[in-house]
């Protein structure tokens, strides 16, 4: 009896078909087959009834898949221990941040934590937060700057900002005109929206905002990602809402502008950017980490809101309000 046996019968008595079991493993279905044949010699019980029509647990099946899952967790317990012992005397600190984080204090928390500790190894890398929260609970990564959790996790997850919301329009728009806007000014024109499939926190996020005047947005296009909305936006199909990171980055033909009277109370989820990671594990560097986030990282921070814009009548006639390239909320 191996894991891979063990794996095999879990997918099989789960999904109660060899063929959809084989998809979900990647494997043959005669292969599939082999595994479980193999498995319920080496135990001397048969594991499965089969027919033409269905597959079906045994009795000892049922007591099989019950200790099957317990072995691999155990398994996963023991292998993620044995990684994070070793990395608790390494020099490395592992960091994930989605890019609303990485776009704005992720850098500067990197460089503080670079000139007080030189001899420790970052590794980096930048995702949405589900995947994110997989890494952690998996020991990949020591903690991650990310939106709250939607599943329940064994991670820890404090709040570090609130993200304020801009409005993005095409430099033509009429309202490009205005200093700043509200949500009223908003409603009844084509927006961008962000993908409420790949996108849920930030689509959910432009829903309250509306939802917060009685309006629902008038909604042209979904975009899945940033760069695909700036462009729409920079078309003239619609205007979008925006984080206030964005503001710090470029894009031309479009115009940002401040929305007034828009920091819902309480924040939805989809305004939060915070740090998670496992309290269990124990790790010097990853708490050094902590401490810069607390101290350098501000609630609300108007400093990076719309660093750039001028009001219009100030403005030259060859310069521009432009915005944005990343991923989103």
């Amino acid at each position: 009896m191996d894991l891979r046996q063990l794996r095999c019968f879990i997918a099989v008595a789960e999904e109660l078909h060899f063929g959809r079991a084989a998809e979900r493993l990647g494997l043959a279905p005669p292969a599939l087959s082999r595994q479980i044949s193999a498995l319920e010699d080496g135990l001397g019980v048969s594991l499965l009834t089969r027919t033409t029509r269905q597959v079906a647990l045994t009795r000892a099946g049922l007591i099989m898949l019950e200790e099957a899952k317990a072995i691999l967790v155990r398994m996963e317990r023991a292998s993620r221990s044995v990684r994070e012992a070793s990395l608790a005397s390494s020099k490395v600190l592992r960091v994930g941040a989605i890019d609303a984080a990485s776009s704005s204090f992720v850098p500067e928390a990197l460089v503080t934590f670079r000139s007080r500790h030189p001899g420790i190894e970052i590794k980096f890398v930048e995702a949405m937060t589900a995947p994110l929260v997989q890494m952690l609970e998996a020991g990949k990564l020591d903690l991650a700057l990310l939106r709250p959790p939607r599943k329940p996790t064994d991670c820890a997850f404090e709040v570090l900002r609130v993200e304020r919301p801009i409005v993005v329009l095409n430099d033509g728009h009429p309202l490009a005109a205005r200093d700043n806007l509200t949500m009223q000014d908003l409603v009844g024109e084509p927006f961008v929206v962000p993908s409420k499939r790949i996108r849920p926190f930030a689509y959910d996020l432009v829903m309250a905002y509306f939802e917060s005047v009685g309006a629902v947005p008038n909604v042209i296009i979904e975009a899945t990602e940033k760069p695909a909305m700036m462009s729409a936006v920079a078309a003239g199909l619609g205007m979008s809402l925006a984080p206030d990171w964005v503001s710090r980055l470029s894009f031309p033909g479009v115009t940002m502008r401040r929305l007034r009277g828009a920091l819902l109370d309480p924040p939805p989820p989809g305004a939060l950017v915070g740090v998670a990671w496992r309290p269990q594990q124990k790790l010097a560097a990853r708490d050094d980490f902590l401490a810069i986030l607390r101290e350098s990282v501000t609630l609300i921070d108007e400093r990076t809101t719309l660093p750039f814009t001028v009001p219009v009548h100030a403005r030259k006639p060859a310069m521009r309000a432009v915005a944005t390239q990343a991923g989103g909320y």
